[in-house]
């Protein structure tokens, strides 16, 4: 249990796909819940943008261990690259339940894709190691 332990605090992807997967978590309860009542897109943007302050905390403190001082600039890229991940999972989430008509199919495509944009978002502009 501690080899894993140890593998898992050293394999940066690893924990990147840990904290996506609270924060997806965290995401898909809040969208489920808004969709009862809300339009999907609306609640898409909503349960995404919650999400996005546990992703922020956890991926500064654990993934990416970025000791750096919180500041403008880290929230500022933070959210550029949310930006991105939000109209990717937006715009897929909407063209997949057009297209279906199945909810968790739109959204199991969309974060996927938003996934992809995140990481490497994350990884090389938002809390890349400066050398």
């Amino acid at each position: 249990m501690n080899e894993l332990w140890n593998k898992v605090k050293t394999n940066i992807i690893l924990k990147f796909l840990i904290v996506g997967g609270c924060s997806t978590g965290i995401d898909f309860v809040i969208y489920i819940l808004l969709s009862m009542k809300l339009p999907i897109t609306l609640s898409k943007g909503i349960s995404m943008i919650i999400s996005s302050i546990f992703s922020y905390i956890a991926n500064k403190s654990f993934t990416f261990e970025n000791k750096d001082k919180t500041d403008v600039w880290y929230i500022i890229r933070f959210y550029l690259v949310f930006g991105a991940n939000l109209g990717t999972n937006l715009g897929v989430n909407y063209l997949v339940f057009n297209c279906t008509g199945y909810k968790l199919l739109a959204y199991l495509a969309a974060t996927i894709c938003g996934m992809t944009v995140n990481y490497l978002g994350q990884k090389f502009l938002v809390f890349m190691r400066k050398v």
